[in-house]
């Protein structure tokens, strides 16, 4: 199963950033001639118009193809040359002319006829790359389609989130105020607390919320003596101290309160709200982590792509099921869009660093930029190949 998931995961999410660029260069009038999800050898196509849309065999990433991103010189007569010869052998192939000479007058008219055709088209197109082609579109374009990749990823990522919040339709330990919706028998609190008894302090330390009370719980219970513990309540409105022991947990290895939160329902503004807040969270491990990497204190061998991705999407398929499947996806999306940010050459942001300049009249010559590009290219197939090597080698420790 994970290695199903892990497909359908990284598919949505790869369709979702390329969606962005390829709506965002539809829109500007940038001629697309593909939009693939996948790389290497096609498994499906299908063309409209003058695009063809396709799935490739490995579900290792995917592209769009904006005519105008290469500042290519098109040479007509080189063009005229590699097509004669093309409909020279396809011509030979429909009548059974296997002959290297060519004799025929109603051949050679059709070669001729074929040839004003084919080149009729190309010139169409060339005038239609050197007007509407992506390096002759505003920086402001430009940046635009550049980075609406990476804002469909941080998008689907906050929509997920909220998807989670509505189905679980309760609002989240982090996020619900610290109110008793339950007291455990064995406990040294019963009759001492109530069902929805709001804590607001523990020891003159004030309480916001679930997460917030079980935090202070925990350090209290570090070096816990069986001495009272001052919690202030409030209950029917009206502010109360009520001294209480904590209860040691054979479970938990550790003294607990042993009370149990009182679910508490979330309104959408809320559910958008908290959206926001553990998006904002996941951006912040995420930057912790390409720090951390970055820095040396997390190893190259400690990272994982889209090999041993399938073992951890398993995994936590096991634990948590459909909603842990989600929290996966969150992660990835997230991941994926600051990982295209960095200024690596080659990635969204690598581009980004040579658009964001002629905001301000500076402009880079774009011959050296593809030559950067292609040299980061060639770093990041490199960084994959020893990606994959340390996957492989995880599923073998």
């Amino acid at each position: 199963m994970g290695m199903v998931f892990t497909i359908v995961i990284l598919g949505l999410i790869i369709f979702l950033h390329e969606l962005g660029h390829f709506a965002t260069a539809k829109y500007f009038g940038m001629p697309v001639t593909e939009f693939a999800i996948g790389m290497g050898p096609k498994i499906f196509s299908l063309k409209k118009n003058e695009t063809t849309y396709s799935i490739r065999i490995l579900p290792l990433g995917g592209f769009v193809n904006i005519e105008g991103m290469q500042p290519e010189r098109f040479d007509l007569e080189v063009f005229k040359k590699e097509k004669m010869d093309e409909i020279i052998e396809e011509l030979k192939n429909e009548t059974g002319n296997k002959d290297n000479e060519i004799e025929d007058e109603k051949f050679i008219d059709e070669v001729e006829r074929r040839l004003s055709k084919v080149v009729e088209k190309e010139l169409k197109r060339q005038e239609n790359i050197q007007k509407n082609g992506f390096f002759a579109k505003s920086p402001f374009s430009r940046f635009v389609v550049l980075i609406a990749g990476v804002v469909m990823n941080f998008i689907s990522a906050l929509a997920v989130l909220f998807i989670i919040l509505s189905v679980a339709g309760v609002l989240p330990p982090k996020y619900s105020q610290a109110i008793v919706g339950g007291v455990e028998q064995s406990s040294k609190v019963n009759g001492r607390l109530k069902v929805n008894d709001k804590i607001l302090a523990i020891n003159g330390k004030n309480i916001s919320n679930w997460s917030e009370m079980t935090k202070r719980i925990g350090e209290i219970s570090k070096n816990y003596k069986n001495e009272d513990i001052a919690l202030k309540i409030l209950r029917d409105n009206k502010e109360i101290t009520e001294n209480v022991k904590l209860t040691y947990n054979e479970e938990a290895k550790g003294n607990i309160l042993g009370v149990h939160l009182l679910s508490q329902k979330s309104t959408i503004g809320e559910r958008v709200k908290i959206s926001f807040s553990m998006f904002g969270d996941y951006f912040k491990i995420t930057l912790d982590g390409v720090r951390m990497l970055i820095t040396g204190k997390v190893a190259m061998k400690e990272m994982t792509g889209p090999v041993g991705l399938p073992k951890i999407v398993g995994e936590a398929y096991g634990q948590g099921g459909i909603f842990a499947m989600l929290g996966v996806f969150v992660l990835i999306s997230i991941n994926i869009g600051i990982m295209n940010l960095l200024p690596i050459p080659a990635l969204d942001g690598g581009r980004l660093i040579f658009v964001i300049p002629e905001f301000f009249g500076i402009k880079v010559n774009k011959k050296i930029e593809e030559k950067i590009h292609m040299i980061g290219m060639i770093f990041l197939l490199v960084l994959m190949l020893v990606i994959v090597f340390f996957d492989v080698t995880k599923y073998f420790q």
